[in-house]
């Protein structure tokens, strides 16, 4: 047997690096097909993170408390911040105020949400007050606001600009536009304006209350544990998760993970095709060594596992050095992330090492199977026709 096995990988050596062209040919098919199953998957885990990672730490905290189905607020908001900051596992929170309003520039008018929020407590939760376009942030005693990006080009605003808000209860008052954010979520940029919580409680006649909380804990991952004791603590019934907050997001990222592995698919099948195309050819050139191969005695068996063993030699080589290029790839995007100036954020592939994994895998297991038509093909070849090459 094992005299068999060495006199295999002699003839496919041996028939493999005779002509160098297909050698190359076929090596390089499986390298970028391999690569591109690491470098895609990669990029696309990266960029959905990213994404995950930058609504979570713009938008919303790790646990988020809401008012009772049937109220708009949330009560006893001291009390709640108290109990918070002996909580072992809350690093931060902000309480944040929600109102409709009507931003107006001159002639121009459009309905707007207005969140108040604390700029020292929502800096230790979020980065919505770091998503600035232009100009500052605010401050607790600035008599300023921040304008959402899209709604400062509808009302021709820019930092810096006065801009006329009227709120649901009628008061109406002057403000100056301290700053513009842009958070990459639509539905904000559209239509928010940030202002600091002691002015919109003011404006608003509202004093201890608020329309969410955000938390922060010291491990996002908790929060699922976490949720029903913050809710016993602080004798809320309202609480979400990040994960329940994006669950939409979720599934979207997922449908974006099943395009990518479609990318990936599609070039594996392409290396696949070649490399049995390839073999297959060179199987129909060699039909009278075969035939003499088998006239001196050689087994159909034997025939079938010189080509099986090439196959083989090609997914060794060409998977190994996929295997390196796409890590490389993916090291160098994680190096040199790139700047998503939509959602402001920097993104970049995201290696782990079930990419290599799988891609070692699939590829190896591919090219395998790509040599087995070709293998039989040559196994079963008629002595007579196959010297005489027919």
């Amino acid at each position: 047997m094992p005299h068999e096995v060495h006199s295999v990988l002699f003839y496919s050596k041996k028939d493999i690096f005779k002509n160098r062209k297909i050698f190359i040919f076929i090596t390089l098919a499986i390298i970028f097909a391999t690569a591109n199953i690491i470098f895609v998957n990669g990029l696309m885990d990266g960029m959905v993170s990213n994404d995950i990672d930058n609504t979570v730490e713009s938008s919303i905290g790790h646990l988020n408390i809401y008012p009772k189905e049937d109220e708009r607020f949330i009560d006893g908001i001291g009390i709640k911040e108290q109990r918070l900051k002996e909580m072992k596992e809350v690093e931060a929170y902000s309480p944040r105020l929600s109102a409709s309003g009507v931003l107006s520039n001159k002639e121009l008018s459009f309905p707007v949400v207005i969140l108040g929020l604390d700029p020292e407590k929502e800096g230790r939760v979020t980065r919505l007050l770091e998503k600035l376009e232009s100009g500052a942030a605010i401050n607790s005693n600035d008599n300023a606001i921040l304008v959402s990006s899209r709604l400062a080009e509808d009302l021709k605003l820019s930092a810096g600009d006065e801009a006329t808000l009227a709120f649901e209860t009628g008061n109406t008052r002057e403000y100056r536009v301290k700053g513009i954010v842009r958070t990459g979520n639509l539905d904000f940029d559209s239509s928010a304006v940030i202002m600091p919580l002691n002015e919109a409680n003011r404006q608003l006649g509202i004093d201890n209350k608020a329309s969410v909380i955000l938390i922060k804990l010291q491990n996002k991952e908790a929060a699922d544990a976490y949720k029903p004791v913050l809710m016993q603590e602080l004798e809320v019934s309202n609480v979400k998760t990040w994960k329940e907050e994006i669950e939409f997001l979720l599934r979207f990222s997922e449908a974006w993970r099943s395009f990518a592995r479609v990318i990936s698919a599609v070039g594996l099948i392409a290396a696949a095709v070649s490399v049995g195309i390839i073999i297959y050819i060179n199987v129909i050139h060699k039909k009278r060594q075969i035939g003499i191969m088998k006239a001196l005695g050689a087994k159909d068996s034997f025939v079938f596992k010189i080509f099986i063993m090439e196959a083989a030699i090609f997914g060794v080589i060409g998977v190994s050095i996929g295997d390196a290029l796409g890590y490389l790839a993916i090291k160098y995007t994680e190096a040199h992330p790139f700047y998503d100036a939509v959602e402001q954020a920097w993104i970049s592939a995201r290696f782990d090492y079930y990419l290599l994994y799988n891609a070692t895998l699939v590829s190896f297991a591919v090219t395998i199977l790509s040599g087995v038509y070709p293998a039989i093909k040559a196994s079963r070849m008629d002595i007579i026709k196959a010297i005489w090459g027919e």
